[in-house]
């Protein structure tokens, strides 16, 4: 089997998957799953590997577009896969992001290929960066965590968690029309600083990963409103949320509509239908055996689609046709 798959170089610590591990060269330690290291480091690393590779793989943004600089500048081939290609919300009044939007396509058309967090993001990311789609693949993502059983806190209450283009006004508004749930939110230091929040609503900023698993056990339902946006977002929450059996009700936007199947995985509400969004709510906090039966197929899902093992192996698969 190791003999399968290309020479792979990447910044990726997938330490979930010990079939990632043991085909793929990490640039980290094994010791170092929890530091990150410079960009510059990164790229350099990455950059340093490139002749004995047949394929690098670059995790991030920023790291991905400081190695592919590097080879661009010096005129030699990427041998590039990109695992996250940035969508950000158009600007084009603007000449430095007109300017940002030329470079990203540049280094971006001159990767081997490209793997999207969503199937629709692959006709956005064409259009955008005028990549062809045939040089891109849609890989689903995994739960960061193992599948666990978690009976329902005896407390019924509702749980946000994220930062990256969440609604927060509009679950604000469905929090203060059903005051009868308590809604916890866990955010960052900028989100919800709205001095006249409903007393049912109670706001976390910037807890550690443990804390945030354990609010994600305790809750009766889990709730991902996101901004109308061509971006994928949102899925880790969804993910970690679909392995403890927790229903989920998310905005249909993309990297939701990729793992949720509506009212079977999950619940899917438009984009800024607050009067969607509370009736979802009120639906399933009064239905325990449809939440219970959404909570358990979302985790059926988890366990014969979303482990580690089976992300790696797709990711691996792929790029084998980009060797």
């Amino acid at each position: 089997m190791a003999n399968e798959y290309p020479t792979i170089w990447s910044n990726m610590r997938f330490w979930q998957s010990p079939l990632w591990c043991q085909h793929v060269r990490s640039i980290y330690f094994p010791e170092e799953k929890g530091e990150i290291r410079s960009v510059g480091w990164q790229a350099w690393q990455l950059f340093r590997r490139r002749r004995d590779a047949d394929l690098i793989v670059t995790m991030g943004v920023r790291e991905s577009m400081a190695y592919a600089l590097i080879c661009a500048l010096l005129g030699l081939p990427s041998k590039q896969v990109m695992l996250e290609v940035f969508l950000d919300q158009p600007q084009p009044q603007s000449l430095l992001w007109r300017l940002k939007t030329r470079v990203y396509g540049w280094l971006a058309g001159r990767a081997v290929g490209l793997i999207t967090n969503s199937e629709a993001e692959i006709h956005s990311i064409a259009a955008r960066y005028q990549v062809p789609p045939e040089r891109m693949r849609f890989v689903p993502l995994c739960s960061t965590i193992p599948p666990e059983e978690v009976p329902e806190s005896p407390g019924p209450n509702i749980l946000a968690a994220g930062r990256t283009l969440r609604d927060f006004p509009l679950l604000v508004q469905v929090a203060e029309a059903l005051p009868q749930y308590p809604f916890r939110v866990i955010c960052g230091h900028g989100d919800l600083q709205s001095e006249n929040l409903p007393d049912n609503l109670q706001v976390l900023r910037e807890i550690d990963l443990e804390s945030y698993l354990e609010e994600l056990r305790a809750a009766t339902l889990v709730v991902i409103p996101l901004q109308p946006t061509e971006r994928s977002t949102g899925q880790v929450v969804l993910l970690e949320a679909m392995a403890m059996g927790k229903a989920v009700i998310a905005t249909r936007s993309p990297g939701m509509i990729d793992y949720i199947r509506d009212r079977e995985t999950g619940w899917l509400v438009q984009a800024g239908d607050a009067e969607a969004l509370q009736a979802a709510c009120e639906a399933l906090m009064n239905d325990v055996a449809m939440r219970q039966q959404i909570g358990h197929q979302a985790q059926e899902y988890i366990k014969q689609e979303g482990a580690p093992d089976q992300h790696a192996e797709a990711l691996l698969s792929t790029m084998q046709g980009w060797r």
